[in-house]
């Protein structure tokens, strides 16, 4: 008797856990991440940005509030406003995720800012990004890094070719 109720005991434990691990998965496989690039730029440049897609496949509005990068000291949520007849950058708090949308980090909208480079990003390589969802939670994506030249077309394109997978944490 006292063997069945500690298996049993241990039975329910082990399906909780199980329960909230896939509840957890299949949270943050709403958030889909495709395409992250930056621009190549100087080795003086103490800047640099990063684009990409974001796909909400969930029924539920998400936020993306924060980004971090080992390549920088800082990293901040941006978009340009036109103001004064003049384009500006200016940090946001957050960038909307509409449920069942796609959201595009593209040049002159919205874009992940690198500060303090501790890394310049060279050509042809990749480099680590986290993104932090308020609700989908945080994910680790690749950065390619492409020629000053790649544009938000040659953005879409590249995603018809081939879909980045994101690690989840």
């Amino acid at each position: 008797m006292k063997k069945s109720l500690i298996n049993t005991t241990l039975f329910v434990i082990s399906a909780l856990f199980a329960s909230a691990t896939i509840a957890a998965n299949n949270k943050q496989a709403e958030i889909e991440v495709n395409s992250a690039w930056s621009k190549v730029v100087p080795e003086s440049s103490s800047v640099a940005a990063a684009f990409l897609i974001i796909d909400n496949h969930s029924a539920k509005d998400d936020q993306l509030i924060a980004a971090s990068s080992p390549i920088a000291g800082k990293t901040e949520l941006h978009t340009h406003l036109h103001q004064d007849g003049m384009m500006k950058m200016r940090q946001v708090e957050s960038i909307d995720v509409k449920a069942g949308g796609i959201t595009q980090l593209k040049p002159g909208s919205f874009h992940i800012m690198f500060f303090n480079l501790k890394q310049t990003p060279e050509l042809g390589k990749s480099f680590p990004l986290t993104l932090q969802f308020k609700h989908a939670g945080k994910m680790t994506v690749k950065v390619n890094v492409e020629p000053a030249t790649f544009m938000s077309d040659g953005m879409n394109n590249k995603k018809n070719k081939s879909k980045e997978m994101a690690h989840h944490h």
